[in-house]
């Protein structure tokens, strides 16, 4: 089954293919909701995978692996994810030869050995059996395109790193790693220099916002073809290149356009840029940026006309959020940051889930860390708010129904430790994460006078 062809990006995807043919590995990264993913996703298609083949002679598998489907961000998990990912790309081959079918049998033996492994040496020995045999078997190139890699990167041990940059070594251009984080591999992890990462060290790319061409592309693919060219010009100049704005946008206008008459290019920005949903895309942003990013921001609005230093400026501009002029990227996004500006300090007392912007605040402060796994987790607990929830309801949640039988007690408890570490100002006296002995945990809507047992 060939992924969806993006009507975007033409230009960074044959670069991508260029550097893939030459078997260099390439890390991009760029803040979330730029588009990373359906970037990924779409690399898989037929057209592409013809451009790489004319490129080099020789036909490639791409293996789109989601690391957010790891069970436990463990080496043994991770190893995991890319060979059920293996497998589920070689099941999609509908032309299969038999040596491809006795590999499929192979992956899947292997798969089962890493889920069954009690040892870092067992799940490693299956994942390298399982790689090095597709390299082997199949008579083409093995494209691993490692997407959300940021929560697994930074807790991989060296071990694994080492391992696969050992697997590179040995099959050379026939084995390449595409990496998506939202920062620069380099600053996914607190030992950045370490032999996986030197594969990187020449090719890592900002993502970056979209062209002109690009957005009014993929904005008439989200329309269907069903807003103007006035309506389209609108969208253009207030998304300012970001994938998720554009996509907001685009749909705003969308139901804006089936529920009213025609609004004149001012009404229909105004109602534009003050949608919720465009208010959720800013916040998002926002709340990527580190602290000196949000001060370096808000200075370009309070003080216009001093400009701000190229040290401040750099890191802006590389991830987009300023152009080359020194101008932030979208007048809806310079809207929010003056907002910001203006926002008084507040005293909240509490914990907010804000689904709409996916972020967690715990008296007043932002919780940036979460995984996945963990936001899943907390969302499921402030749902119940003062309410037992079971370790039945944590499996079905967090990770599905399908994982009751795989996700033993000692991994919930691995995730909930991790999240009452990050929720908690001592995670020994939990406040909110409350553990409920022998039946399950509940969240505290209100700070709970803490017992030295109740982290247990």
């Amino acid at each position: 089954m060939s992924a969806p062809i993006p009507p975007h990006r033409p230009t960074q995807i044959q670069t991508i293919l260029n550097l893939a043919a030459q078997g260099e590995c390439v890390a991009i990264f760029g803040l979330s909701n730029t588009g990373k993913s359906p970037f990924l996703r779409s690399l898989p298609h037929a057209t592409y995978l013809q451009t790489y083949a004319h490129k080099v002679g020789r036909s490639a598998m791409l293996v789109y692996i989601d690391c957010n489907r790891v069970v436990e961000l463990t080496t043994q998990g991770f190893y995991e994810v890319v060979l059920r990912a293996l497998l589920e790309t070689l099941e999609f081959k509908t032309d299969r030869s038999a040596r491809e079918t006795e590999l499929l049998t192979l992956v899947r033996e292997q798969h089962s050995r890493v889920i069954a492994a009690t040892t870092p040496f067992q799940s490693s020995l299956a994942f390298n059996h399982a790689l090095s045999e597709t390299c082997h078997v199949l008579e083409q190139n093995v494209l691993l395109l490692l997407d959300e890699f940021d929560e697994v990167y930074a807790a991989l041990d060296e071990r694994a790193l080492v391992n696969l940059r050992a697997l590179k070594d040995k099959f050379q251009s026939q084995l390449v790693y595409v990496t998506a984080t939202v920062r620069p591999l380099a600053d996914s992890r607190k030992s950045g220099d370490n032999e996986f990462a030197e594969l990187f060290a020449v090719h890592s790319l900002p993502l970056g916002m979209l062209t002109v061409a690009d957005m009014r592309a993929m904005a008439q693919t989200i329309s269907e073809g069903n807003l103007s060219a006035a309506t389209l010009t609108v969208i253009e100049q207030l998304a300012g290149g970001h994938f998720g704005l554009l996509t907001a946008l685009t749909q705003t206008a969308l139901r804006l356009t089936v529920a009213q008459t025609p609004l004149a290019p001012e009404q229909l920005s105004h109602h534009l840029a003050n949608d919720p949903n465009t208010r959720a895309e800013c916040l998002k942003v926002w709340n990527q940026l580190h602290t000196p990013e949000q001060e370096a921001l808000k200075a370009l609005i309070t003080e216009a006309e001093e400009g701000l230093p190229e040290r401040q400026l750099n890191p802006l501009k590389t991830l987009g959020l300023v152009n080359e002029a020194g101008e932030i990227f979208s007048p809806v996004f310079i809207t929010f940051v003056r907002r910001q500006c203006a926002a008084p300090a507040q005293e909240v007392t509490g914990i907010v889930v804000d689904d709409d912007a996916g972020e967690v605040w715990v008296d007043g402060e932002r919780i940036t860390v979460l995984t996945d796994l963990e936001y899943k987790l907390m969302r499921l607990l402030h749902q119940r708010n003062d309410r037992l929830t079971t370790k039945d309801m944590i499996v079905e949640t967090v990770w599905g129904g399908q994982y009751f039988d795989k996700v033993d007690d000692a991994r919930i408890e691995k995730l909930v430790s991790r999240l009452r570490a990050k929720i908690e100002a001592d995670p020994t006296r939990p406040r909110y994460l409350l553990t409920q002995r022998g039946r399950g945990y509940k969240l505290a809507s209100h700070p709970h006078e803490a017992k030295a047992d109740e982290g247990e």
